[in-house]
């Protein structure tokens, strides 16, 4: 597996999708569950945050596991017809995300409402995860 510093230096996507994994355990289809990753890594605790509108409470929150996969439960009934998604990276694991994304009303980040099973994607321009590990030019 790559390493996170060695997909830094090329351009990547952070994308959220349903919850399929090589490892054995819950799939998608063992709740409503988001996937974190950042080129090909998936990441793991990343605070994943939905709120019902761009400057409201969160309705959900999840934090992803060390399969990158962050798992709802429960999940508001009934759900809005759109989420405003804020992450937050919980450990510095040699990385953090930008500070744009703390904030729903700024992170650009939204979502459909979520059921078992479903696949959602969130794309976030290069940049979105920075190193936290200075890189040597000689």
């Amino acid at each position: 597996m790559k390493t996170l510093a060695s997909t830094l230096l090329i351009p990547s996507l952070l994308t959220l999708s349903g919850c399929g994994s090589l490892q054995p355990g819950p799939t998608e289809t063992d709740g409503v569950c988001v996937a974190v990753t950042y080129g090909s890594d998936r990441l793991a605790d990343v605070h994943v945050r939905l709120h019902g509108s761009a400057t409201g409470p969160v309705l959900a929150q999840a934090i992803s596991s060390t399969d990158g996969i962050a798992r709802f439960d429960p999940m508001p009934s009934p759900q809005p017809d759109e989420y405003f998604v804020s992450l937050c990276s919980l450990s510095d694991g040699g990385w953090i995300l930008d500070a744009k994304y703390l904030k729903p009303d700024v992170s650009g980040l939204k979502l459909k409402p979520l059921a078992e099973g479903d696949v959602h994607s969130i794309r976030l321009p290069r940049g979105a995860v920075r190193s936290l590990t200075p890189i040597n030019h000689r």
